[in-house]
Parts: structure tokens; sequence; C-alpha cells
């Protein structure tokens, strides 16, 4: 399985659904590796989506499908030979991997790593700040018309330095 994967595809047309198969598939293929895997996304919205079906998805590939009732137990067989399909584990191995990856998750969620593509930017500039030479406390603006008239009033402010302005 690749490292990077990038999809570009319409709305509704399974993007959440193959994002978080991915996601749970590098989870069976190494428990341990939790808190290594970033899935990026555009919007809130589909953030708390995939966060959401990462769990439940966990929580039904983990648990003994004798606790569960019909529905989930039909979505439980299609989730195991789905990653069966992806990972050539056993219903036991992914069974385990699934329960491990579930606790340390539920124990650390801060590792858990499911974030719009702004917020994970923003989180990459903050930890380089230092190197960077920002001040700290600095502020982000994602407003294209407010950097816009920011750099407006800059060069009014500043005319007197560059004449030919």
């Amino acid at each position: 399985m690749s490292l990077l994967k990038i999809y570009s595809a319409s709305a509704g047309s399974g993007k959440t659904f193959t994002l978080a198969g991915d996601f749970i598939s590098l989870l069976i293929n190494n428990p341990g590796n939790y808190a290594s895997i970033l899935a990026v996304t555009f919007t809130n919205k589909a953030t708390a989506e995939m966060k959401t079906r990462i769990i439940e998805n966990l929580y039904l590939l983990a648990t003994d499908a004798s606790e569960l009732n019909e529905t989930e137990q039909k979505k439980q067989a299609g989730l195991l030979e789905y990653h069966r399909e992806e990972t050539g584990k056993s219903d036991r191995q992914i069974s385990a991997a699934c329960r491990l990856a579930l606790t340390s998750y539920l124990n650390d969620f801060s590792k858990f790593n499911v974030s719009t593509i702004d917020s994970f930017f923003q989180q990459v500039l903050r930890s380089f700040a230092r190197e960077l030479n920002l001040r700290f406390g600095f502020d982000l603006e994602l407003s294209s018309s407010g950097i816009l008239g920011n750099t407006l009033d800059n060069l009014l402010d500043n005319n007197e330095a560059n004449p030919e302005l």
C-alpha cells in the first residue's frame, strides 16, 4: 500500500468510504502505527464523518459477531471481506488489529489524525514557527479578502519608501 494517496472525486462518489477503508487497512497491517496515520479532507463536516466512520468500523471489526445485531453483522461481514482483500489477513487477525487500534485511539484520542487541510497546515506552520522566525501567538488569516486589504493598507502606508508607486 502506498504511503501517500490522493483522491479527487465528486460528491457522493464514496471518497469517505475509501479513505476510511484505507485508514483501517493501514491499522490492520500495523496497529502500533496508529499515531503515524494521517487523513486530510477539505471540510469540517467531512472530517467529522470520517472520524465517525473509522471508529464505528473499527468497533464492528473488533467486536464478536454474536454481540452485534443483524444489520451490524451484515455490515461487519462486508467490512471483513473488504479488508481481507486489501490486507491479505484473516478475520481473526483483522479483529485483533482493530481491537488494538480502537483501544489505542480511545486511550489517546489526540493521536487520531483526521483533519481538514487548513488545520493540518496550521499545525505544521505552528510546529516550525521558531525556525520561520514567526512571533509567538501569531494568527493565520484564511480569508483572501482580509489578506488583500492588509496588503493594500501596508502598501499605501509605505508609499513614501518607493516613489514609483
